[in-house]
Order: C-alpha cells, then structure tokens, then sequence
C-alpha cells in the first residue's frame, strides 16, 4: 500500500481524510463496546444490603431491552458478583428475596385469563459450560408467580423469596418473566424477605415465599402456608418466629368512635380474630407464636376497605445462650392465651406493647418464678413501711407478693442501684430481669450504675384463673401507660382531686382495709395511679356495679361503714363521674377504653 505524504495533500483533501479517520476511530469504538456490552440488560440489579448496583446478563433481546411483548418471555442471569448477595442478605437478615417491579400494560385489550409468570432459572437450566437451555413456556411443573392480567395495570412490585438454608451452589442463577400482554421490567432489588401484600403505598406489593403462589388483586386473603420455607418455623436460641403486620387504612371516617367500635374480622388459619380500627393506631403486630396456626391462609371476613396491607416479616434478633432476653412485640390481647409451648423460656415469656415502645409484659409459668422476679421489688417500690428496703431471702421466704405487679422504669432502676450500692446479692432471676430491663430499653449502665429511660413493666401469672387474669392485665396495662404519659398523670390528678370527696375517702379507707394491698398513702403517685388503674380496668358500664360491690364487702363496711354505706346508697355515681371523665381523655388520645386495653381480641 503507497504511503500517503500528508503534506502534499490539498486542504480540502486533509479535512476528508481527518473525518474519514475519526469515523473508522468511532465506529471501532461502538464495535468494542457493543462487543463488551452485547450481553447486559439494560436493567440494573439493586442490593438493600449496601445500595449498591450490579449489572444483568441478558439471555435473550426481551431481557437486553427489559421490555416484553405479548406471549414473550425475558430471561436474566446474575453475575458471578450479584449471586452471592443471595448468600450475604441471608446472613445479615436470615433470608432474602428477589423482588421485580413490573409495568403492566394495555389493560383494554387483555383478555381473560391473560397470565404474568415470574420464576427463576436454576442450574439446571444452563449446560456445564454455562450455556442457556432455553425452556418452552408455559413450563407447568416449575415453581413460579402468577397474576392475571387482565384485573390490573400500572406499576406492580412482586418479591420471590429464596428457601431457607439453601447451599450457595443450589442457589438462583437468574430469573424470567413471562407475560401474554405487553409489560416493562422497571427495576429489580435483593432485599429481605416479606411475605402478603402491602397496597399501602402509591405502587402495590404482593411477595411470596418459596412455594409461589398467583396474586389475588382482590386482597381478600392471602396464603402463607409456604412461609416456613423462609422463617423459622419454631422459636429458639438462634431464631424467632416472624410476626404479622396488619396495616389499617388512614381515612378518619372508618375508624371508631366512642359509640361504635370498628372492627375488622379475619380468619388466621381457622382462628377468628377482631382487630379494632382507632385513631392513632395505624397497624398492628401479631407473632405467628400467638397464633394456633399461623402459616395458613388468611382470609378478611368483614371490613375488607378498612385493611391496605397483612404481612409476615422477619424477627431479628440476637441468638441467646441460656435465657431470651429481647421482648416480643405483640398486643396485649394476645398475651393471655398465646401459645406456652411456643415460650422461648419454659418459665416466663417477655412481650413489649407494639403501640408503647418500652412497655413490657412478663407472663410468668407460676406465682414461685413471678415471686422470684418481683416480690422483693414489690416490698421495696410499694409496701407500707418497707419502702426503699431491701428484704432479705430468709423474709421473702413462704411469702406472696401479688398476683400482678406493674413498675416504672424509675422504681426499677433505683431498686438495683440500690442494690448496688449496699452490694446487696440478689437472687438469680433479680440479676435476668436486670439484663432483660436494659436489653428492652427501660434503663441503662454508665459502667457503676443504672440511668432510667422511659417506660414500665406488668407481671402477670398462669396459676392465676383465666377471668382475673384479665383484670389484673387491664388493670397493670393502665398503671404502665400512666408511668409513660406525663399528660395522662397530669389529667389523672385533676380528676382525683375533683371527683366526689366522699367516694375518693372510701376509695382510701378500702386500701387500708385490705392489709394483702398494703399501699404506702404517703405516696401521692402511687395512689393517683391506682385509683386510676381501679377505675379504668372495668368498662364504663360496670364501674357503679364494681364499686359499690367493693362497699358490700364486710371487710370493707366493718372498716368505713358510712362511707361504705354513700357508695351503696349513691349507686357509686362518684366513680362513674371520674370514669366518663378519664374514658373521654384516653379514648381521645389512645382509642381505647376503661376495660379494654387490646386492638386484639378472639
């Protein structure tokens, strides 16, 4: 080839040969990257794990475009990279899930029965050399989601969650989507697993566990008998089981009134369940070990408008070496007669109030292990000329606290700094609940001693009958939502001291009469807090009843005779005042009432 002296060139001639070889430079360089990039999607795999992005291999030009036409299919390989995100979500969380943002399109013109399939691609489906065995759609023994198209359009997120324990080898290796009308691919993302639907966002989400499953846009129910391929099926040392949450809509006409209590009815696994719509109480949490069958399907009976979303979520917490120490989150509804089997500890269960952070809940096997825990602390917080003492175990020994207790999150810190101080042995359960208040966030250590944080703590028993049982939980759960709300105690005081004078002596005189009480009335806390608490664990109607059967005890009307003798007579009018007046507060602030604490009842 003769050598082109560029100096002899005309100009015009130079500036066709500059362009000329810019040209060649240009189209060599979208040749190399073409070459490089021919196999990349132009979807983007998203990580919750650290937010970063990975690329897709791109197995088909359905996939390269992440665009479908009718009756196509998309098919994507995870990189070597991506794959093992799988693997590190697991370790991080205890599962993972694969979740895909789809544009359905052309509602209009989609027929019945126009299916969406969403699966993923194993080893199995690539040779030994790593190339694509492309299946025949539709494949009717794999293992998939599935949605008709022709009930919706718009945008759609659908999460896949892997099995648990699965070997990294045995992991996904990519995934397809399937679709008989157009759709786009918008985005996928790795993030823990949920399983149910949620539509409480402007995009709606339906995520299935292992088994798959086809999408009821419906939402009258959802199966989640697949879900303990994701979970833990069973509450131990290393796992919990995962928890409901039931998300209510936030439009103020269906929640409660005073008048009408709004309920939800829903069926979770052949268990009837009413759950209470009120203000200020956006979702609920349900523990699938408060629930005789949880990994069924769940089906909304009555109310449907009023749910947007029920999920199963994962329960993080921390493995344990001999004793839980984290709470469960539940309401208390479900405390009484949630499963013992399904007990972390064969002699007491821990629960936190989902809708008060830091409001716990001991349900003991007996009144021995509750005595063990609390019967010191009682003498010290609340027994008349014992207050601020610690008793010794040859005093405690033979004796019974009581069949409830209820503490601030103050009382109990001063109990075991004072502990401290005096380096006063305490028992074995005294130094657990120790470690349980500060794991929960009731108090915490400076390194010497112990700083208080907000909230309270209720003991209940098993040996105690099932119907004062359910007092006794009214009754605590008022006291620990008065430590909590300092706008409460406040209104709580004003109405103590300007409800009828007679009826709140009486209420004074009963105290002293009942020695196994033993209030210290030099405590105005105290006993602002418990004339509460008597009031409000009834419901409105039967406080008037249950004062003045207080006045017919012969205890009590040998002890204050008159004053026993104007609450009979008076119908107990006093109480009711101060209970209409203490009902309107809570009711206005919490939705709740005198008697019912729960937005959970069976």
């Amino acid at each position: 080839m003769k050598k082109i002296d560029f100096t002899k060139l005309t100009k015009e001639k130079k500036v066709i040969y500059i362009l000329s070889s810019c040209l060649l430079l240009i189209l060599l360089f979208l040749g190399i990257f073409s070459f490089a990039t021919r196999k990349h999607s132009s979807l983007r795999l998203q990580s919750t794990l650290d937010n970063s992005t990975y690329s897709m291999i791109a197995l088909n030009s359905s996939a390269k475009k992440s665009s479908i036409n009718k009756s196509q299919v998309a098919h994507y390989k995870f990189t070597k990279e991506s794959r093992t995100l799988f693997s590190k979500l697991v370790k991080e969380e205890g599962n993972t899930a694969l979740v895909v943002r789809i544009n359905l399109k052309n509602k209009d013109q989609a027929s019945s029965n126009s299916l969406l399939r969403f699966g993923f691609l194993y080893p199995d489906d690539f040779t030994s050399g790593g190339k694509f065995i492309k299946p025949k759609f539709p494949i009717n023994n794999r293992i998939e989601i599935q949605a008709d198209e022709s009930d919706f359009t718009g945008l759609l997120d659908v999460s896949f969650a892997l099995q648990k324990n699965k070997a990294e080898e045995d992991l996904p290796m990519g995934f397809y989507i399937y679709s008989d009308e157009k759709c786009d691919i918008v985005s996928a993302c790795i993030s823990p697993a949920l399983i149910g639907f949620d539509n409480s966002y402007q995009v709606p989400f339906y995520g299935f566990a292992y088994n798959g499953g086809k999408i009821d846009f419906s939402d009258n129910s959802f199966n989640f008998s697949g879900s303990q391929m994701v979970f833990p099926g069973e509450n131990s040392r290393s796992g919990q089981l995962p928890q409901f949450v039931v998300r209510f809509s936030e439009d103020e006409d269906f929640k409660s009134t005073f008048e009408n209590d709004v309920k939800v009815e829903i069926n979770f696994g052949g268990e009837k369940y009413f759950l209470s719509n009120v203000k200020g109480a956006d979702k609920i949490i349900i523990p699938a070990g408060g629930l005789k069958n949880p990994f069924a399907r769940v089906e909304i009976i009555n109310n449907k408008d009023l749910i947007t979303s029920i999920f199963l979520e994962n329960v993080k917490v921390q493995a344990y070496k001999e004793h839980p120490l984290k709470a469960i989150l539940t309401d208390p509804g479900l405390i009484l007669n949630y499963k013992k089997s399904n007990w972390r500890d064969s002699n007491y269960e821990i629960f936190e109030w989902d809708r008060f952070p830091g409001i716990i809940f001991f349900d003991n096997a007996n009144h021995y292990i509750q005595d063990r825990f609390f019967a010191r602390l009682a003498f010290y917080v609340e027994k008349e000329g014992y207050r601020g003492t610690l008793v010794s175990n040859e005093f405690l020994q033979g004796k019974h606290a009581y069949n409830a207790h209820d503490y601030s999150s103050q009382s109990l810190t001063d109990f075991f700094n004072k502990a401290k101080k005096e380096n006063f042995i305490l028992n074995d359960e005294e130094y657990l609940l120790r470690d349980i208040l500060i794991e929960n966030g009731l108090m915490k250590s400076d390194g010497q001693y112990y700083q208080a944080l907000d909230g309270g703590l209720v003991s209940i028993s098993r040996e105690t009958p099932e119907w004062s049982r359910i007092n006794l939980l009214a009754h605590e759960s008022w006291h620990t939502i008065f430590f909590k709300d300092e706008e409460f105690r406040n209104y709580v005081t004003a109405v103590y001291f300007t409800f009828d004078e007679r009826c709140r002596l009486f209420l004074l005189d009963f105290f002293k009469s009942q020695p196994s009480l033993g209030y210290d009335q030099t405590d105005d806390y105290l006993i602002h807090n418990e004339f509460m608490a008597y009031i409000m664990q009834n419901q409105l109607g039967n406080v008037a009843k249950f004062f003045t059967g207080l006045a017919n005890w012969n205890s009590v009307s040998e002890f204050t005779p008159e004053l026993a003798a104007y609450v009979r007579e008076s119908k107990a009018v006093g109480f009711e005042d101060a209970a209409i007046a203490l009902n309107d507060f809570v009711f206005d602030k919490y939705g709740i009432r005198g008697g019912i604490v729960s937005l959970v009842n069976r």
